[in-house]
């Protein structure tokens, strides 16, 4: 193993998904931030805003959901290819995961989610409505948020159907038999 006596160049691994367990920091940064405990990102905040699961989240970049929670404290210092497929699962601009101490970055962050929202539903009335005139607003609703927001025109509608289960997914339930005894004790 290599060693290094600058205090900032740590041998990190080349991908972050290669090992196990993502190289990162939650007691003290690597890197000069101007003191111990100093928040460096925004990503449960931004996480929660979005209205991501940590399920969802950890299911997504290939690791445990307490890698996630770890990663998710302001405190910890992730490598920037962590810190892209996160801005690529929350489907935000990088600038609004980091912290900026001048700058406030809580209203445009929760704005764009509860736009992103408002579009989900609008798509959702575009998609199930059949009268014409819900209709119509529906589309008036859709032309004045893509006004607004343009990036929102590629938004996809709220699901209309629960997320398939596969194989892995139900656990030792799918495994167990239900006694026809028992059927007939409760029919009774």
């Amino acid at each position: 193993m290599l060693e290094s006596t600058d205090s900032y160049s740590p041998v990190l691994p080349i991908s972050p998904l290669a090992v196990p367990n993502p190289v990162f920091v939650t007691s003290e940064p690597q890197f000069s931030t101007g003191g111990i405990g100093v928040p460096l990102h925004r990503l449960a905040a931004v996480r929660k805003a979005q209205g991501v699961s940590i399920a969802n989240l950890a299911r997504r970049l290939n690791m445990d959901a307490i890698d996630v929670r770890e990663q998710e404290k302001p405190t910890s210092d992730l490598l920037l290819s962590l810190l892209y497929k996160w801005r690529e699962i929350l489907d935000v601009p990088v600038s609004e995961l980091l912290i900026d101490p001048e700058d406030a970055l809580d209203d445009p962050i929760k704005s764009r989610a509860l736009l992103v929202r408002v579009m989900k539903t609008a798509r959702s009335i575009l998609e199930t409505a059949h009268e014409k005139s819900i209709l119509r607003m529906a589309q008036t609703l859709f032309d004045q948020l893509v006004e607004i927001m343009p990036e929102l025109k590629d938004v996809s509608a709220w699901p209309t159907v629960g997320q398939s289960r596969e194989f892995k997914d139900y656990g030792q339930a799918i495994y167990r038999r239900f006694d026809p005894s028992v059927e007939q004790t409760i029919m009774e």
